[in-house]
């Protein structure tokens, strides 16, 4: 695979620079909304123009003053996206004309050394194109080129400039590759545990509940092999879902879920486990997605009795089906156990990926119902004379019976539990087909 060029968009609030993101990687990836600051952390999406791939950084609205407590660390944010782009997009409002908040981003542009364009937005008719950029030769950064995010205008001339001499050849990359995205209520501390796994400062941490709000995806290079964090919004109650805002968060975190190869599904070990986790759990499961269990925040557990044992036990008594699921006891903020989430995340998705040979299944199928056989029902003996895994990802066995309305629920359970103890099938979710045959 060739290197793709990185394109990060930087700007003040509302200037459009979610809009052009979406514009750039062809689908609604970034929030978009009227109340400046809806974007905080660094989003990331691919897109492609005139055959040449690249990747674009979405960042939060950059404003030199700490009145409002995520501004300093949204400048952060903004600065790490200058340093790992190859290019930059400087967008600025052509309707509101020249801010402070330009100057100061100018100097950062300067001061990067990398390719760029000053891209004046809202620039809609061919009068705002003529009029809007005007004042923007003050900033020093040579000819202003106008541009309509909302329609389109002008991107493709931004585009042009920015890949023109991008060599995709320096690089290629055939390392093995997965997703992984972290899911949780508010506050249960999914972006700490991000930063903790990737050891840099990626996502935005405070205190507030709520402070992601779309879903950030990270790559990174783990032991040979290339992959993709999604740190998502916190899921609430839909009935607590009272903006737009969180509306669309929650929409993009489930969305990066569905899409995400395995969960890392994050529980507040000071708050216990919730209905609102089992709610979230269960979805994960319906999904079909493989799961790691992330208790964070042990370390807030330490002077009080609580157990790991005691902990999962109500977790379990809560809901019976997290049994099969591995379960890490961790602590962003003293880094406990953060170097096994990967490895463990990998085990769980090697054995997701491989399919179960046929006749082990079957040699495994004779012996269960040897030691339990389906119980007689209505009068009819209940014969199970086949099973195969028709489904790889996520894995679907089929069993084939002569009466497959019979067969009652609990011994359904008995065999998803004696499959999985049989094949070691932990953090998987499997689901079971019984069929005529």
């Amino acid at each position: 695979m060739s290197k793709k060029s990185k394109i990060a968009i930087i700007g003040r609030p509302n200037v459009g620079k979610s809009t052009l993101f979406n514009k750039l990687c062809g689908r609604r990836t970034s929030i978009v909304n009227p109340t400046a600051g809806v974007t905080r952390d660094r989003v990331y999406a691919s897109g492609e123009w005139l055959d040449k791939k690249f990747d674009v950084v979405d960042t939060g609205g950059f404003v030199d003053s700490d009145e409002d407590i995520f501004n300093e660390k949204i400048r952060e944010q903004v600065v790490e996206a200058v340093k790992e782009s190859d290019s930059i997009i400087f967008l600025v409002d052509g309707r509101d004309g020249l801010n402070p908040n330009d100057q100061y981003l100018a100097k950062i542009v300067r001061q990067s050394d990398k390719k760029y364009v000053l891209a004046v937005n809202k620039c809609d008719t061919p009068e705002q194109l003529k009029n809007n950029t005007i004042s923007f030769f003050d900033l020093g950064l040579g000819d202003p080129i106008g541009i309509s995010a909302l329609n389109g205008s002008g991107v493709g001339d931004v585009l042009d400039i920015l890949l023109e001499e991008f060599d995709s050849s320096k690089e290629t990359d055939t390392s093995e590759s997965f997703s992984i995205s972290i899911v949780g209520m508010p506050n249960v501390g999914k972006s700490s545990l991000l930063n903790s796994i990737i050891q840099k400062e990626q996502a935005i941490v405070s205190d507030v509940a709520g402070t992601t709000r779309d879903s950030i995806d990270t790559n990174i290079q783990w032991h040979g092999r290339k992959v993709k964090i999604v740190d998502t919004a916190g899921l609430r109650k839909t009935s607590k879902v009272d903006t737009d805002i969180e509306f669309y968060s929650s929409l993009r975190a489930m969305d990066s879920l569905t899409r995400s190869d395995i969960v890392l599904f994050v529980i507040d070990a000071d708050k216990g486990f919730t209905k609102q986790d089992k709610t979230i759990a269960n979805h994960i499961i319906k999904e079909g997605k493989p799961m790691v269990i992330l208790v964070n925040k042990w370390d807030l557990t330490s002077d009080s009795d609580i157990s790991a044992d005691s902990f999962m036990l109500d977790m379990f008594d809560t809901f019976r089906l997290l049994e099969h699921y591995p379960i890490l006891f961790v602590s962003a903020l003293t880094k406990r156990r953060i170097s096994n989430i990967l490895s463990t995340a990998w085990d769980v998705l090697d054995k997701h990926k491989e399919k179960i040979n046929t006749k082990e299944l079957n040699e495994w199928l004779a012996k269960a119902t040897q030691k339990y056989p389906p119980p007689a029902l209505q009068g009819k003996s209940i014969k199970i004379k086949f099973v195969d895994e028709v489904q790889v990802s996520p894995p679907l066995f089929a069993f084939f019976c002569n009466y497959p309305k019979l067969i009652s629920v609990p011994y359904k359970r008995y065999l998803h539990n004696s499959l999985r103890e049989a094949f070691d099938l932990e953090g998987i979710t499997i689901k079971l087909s019984i069929r005529k045959g």
